[in-house]
């Protein structure tokens, strides 16, 4: 029998591959047919769809921040060239948005394996631990959520890097060397987290006791330097500053927000109560209880040697270093689909001990069990929890029950009711923001006719440096209308194209005015 072609088949890394893209697809596959949530997808494709059609726009990828916008200073072109690649060869279609997330999250699952294997891995454990995570409802945002491609590609290159990185040590070869650098290079300018990579390529050469001479350091510091060169001066010419300082916080914050935050993503990922966005959570001594019993089971492994001391480091550094920059700002959320790679270490620790674990015969037949108890849990809770990614009302809803003293949160709800006319209401949510939305607390009042303050509000948003070209756009059109001043309104609906000289609107309305004021003359 294990000689015969179908046993070989069946331990195959094809069938692997092939049972994952089954499962995947059978639980995610309705999201194909969800809209947006209009958290972030709309920024990123809706309004910017004109630009993201052209395919010679590439270029230009590399000369802007992630929202095309001097008001965000993340740089990510691969991110909105995936974007550009779906819409210039598919034009505006939802489906394919969807599908590709679908695509790009089998992908790093798979690619996830193929990395821990080369850490001389239990294969058939490895395999079982994998397809939980598939399902696991922790990572659902990563496949329905369509702005959660950004770390699911991250996932990507990473891995593909490390694999590579592996092959490297292994045999010294050039061609090794410069892909894993250029899958590095490529993560980079996916996400900023990347930058943690250069931490972790020498830990683990020293967990898993791999050797480089001083020649091939030389080499990889030659070539890491030349990609950070290349990379912080596009950053620094095209997206000046980082845009965060002003947002940072205190270090014993700081201390507070990481505590919570990697506790709220191990309560989820233990207790599958899973939350849309969680944000100054209450946790009960349930949840306590079942962390603490989590970690003190992980301690005891690592007591008996079920899991090296090495092997440990590696894992704890991958699970926190790749979520350290989550936290760094003033009103942070914990959005599941920043786990993707976190969560490998889980998969190792897990694959690690359940590999001693189950030697016994007895104790294989109860792993399987448990492993088809909890599949069908974990892909029924997923099956229905996708659902809050279904489209803008439902995904706000949810997200506000889950976290209602978030000031994101409080905004969504306003604009809900902003659309449904019942301004009150908007402005009773909106004022638990913190007036953090000075243009859409302003909106409110240029819509109830009360222009003056309206301006107030739209002159403070652009003083915080929030939705510049927006405001000006808006301040334009109101000392046209109130003050019949059609030069300042020019000069205004000039500063918001200058301020965001990527969306179309702003220069059709420009071009209005313009020639509004021709035909008078």
């Amino acid at each position: 029998m294990k000689d015969s072609k179908i046993y070989l088949f069946l331990k195959s890394n094809l069938f692997f591959f092939l049972l994952l893209t089954a499962v995947v697809f059978c639980l995610y596959g309705k999201s194909i047919n969800f809209d947006f949530t209009y958290f972030d997808d709309d920024l990123l494709v809706l309004d910017n769809i004109e630009f993201l059609s052209d395919i010679d726009n590439v270029p230009d990828l590399f000369k802007t921040s992630v929202y095309f916008s001097k008001d965000v200073q993340y740089y990510r072109p691969v991110l909105k060239l995936s974007f550009l690649l779906e819409t210039s060869l598919f034009g505006f279609n939802k489906q394919i948005y969807h599908l590709t997330n679908i695509i790009l999250f089998l992908l790093s699952l798979y690619l996830m394996y193929v990395f821990l294997k080369k850490l001389k891995l239990n294969e058939t454990v490895l395999k079982f631990v994998l397809v939980l995570i598939a399902v696991h409802p922790i990572l659902t945002s990563c496949v329905v959520w369509i702005p959660a491609r950004n770390d699911t590609l991250l996932a990507i290159f990473i891995f593909l890097s490390f694999i590579f990185f592996v092959k490297y040590l292994e045999n010294n070869s050039f061609k090794n060397l410069l892909l894993y650098i250029l899958f590095w290079a490529m993560a980079i300018f996916t996400k900023e987290t990347a930058l943690i990579v250069l931490f972790l390529f020498p830990l683990f050469i020293w967990c898993f006791e791999y050797r480089l001479n001083k020649r091939e350091i030389i080499k990889n510091v030659l070539l890491f330097a030349t990609i950070l060169l290349i990379y912080f001066c596009l950053r620094f010419f095209y997206v000046p500053g980082t845009g965060l300082l002003s947002n940072t916080i205190s270090v014993s914050e700081y201390l507070r927000n990481l505590f919570f935050g990697l506790f709220m993503y191990l309560y989820q990922l233990i207790t599958l109560d899973i939350h849309v966005i969680a944000y100054d959570y209450k946790f009960e001594f349930f949840g306590f209880l079942i962390v603490f019993v989590a970690i003190m089971f992980i301690t005891i492994s690592l007591y008996k040697k079920l899991v090296t001391k090495k092997q440990f480091v590696w894992c704890i550094s991958i699970l926190i270093l790749f979520l350290l920059p989550t936290f760094l700002l003033k009103e942070y959320s914990v959005l599941n689909h920043r786990v993707v790679i976190p969560i490998s270490a889980i998969v190792m620790m897990v694959a690690l001990i359940m590999d001693k674990i189950i030697c016994l015969k007895k104790i294989k037949y109860i792993f399987v069990f448990l492993f088809c108890l909890v599949f069908i849990f974990c892909f029924s809770y997923s099956f229905s929890f996708q659902n809050k990614y279904r489209d803008e009302i439902n995904f706000k809803i949810n997200a506000y029950i889950d976290a209602p003293d978030s000031s994101s949160t409080c905004y969504w709800m306003a604009c809900l009711y902003i659309e449904n006319g019942n301004y009150e209401k908007a402005k009773e949510f909106l004022q638990k923001t913190n007036c953090v939305y000075y243009s859409d607390l302003a909106l409110i009042y240029y819509r109830e006719g009360d222009m003056d303050k309206a301006e107030e509000l739209y002159n403070k948003s652009v003083e915080s440096g929030i939705n510049k070209a927006q405001c000006y756009r808006n301040l334009s059109i109101i000392y046209l209308k109130r003050d019949k001043d059609i030069n300042k309104a020019i000069e205004y609906a000039r500063l918001a194209v200058r301020e965001d000289q990527y969306d179309d609107e702003y220069k059709k309305y420009l071009l209005s005015l313009e020639n509004e004021i021709k035909n008078v003359k």
